[in-house]
């Protein structure tokens, strides 16, 4: 049973990390697929 509970810690851990990896990351849509000849309104 102790193990199940630290494998369920480990793995909230794990997915917060990879909320705020992923965040970091991530950019607006807006800057991702603009270039010099597309204009987007915001």
């Amino acid at each position: 049973m102790r193990a199940f509970f630290l494998a369920c810690v480990i793995a909230v851990i794990l997915a917060i990390g990879g909320y705020y990896a992923l965040s970091a990351i991530q950019e607006p849509v807006a800057e991702a697929f603009s270039s010099s000849a597309v204009r987007l309104n915001s």
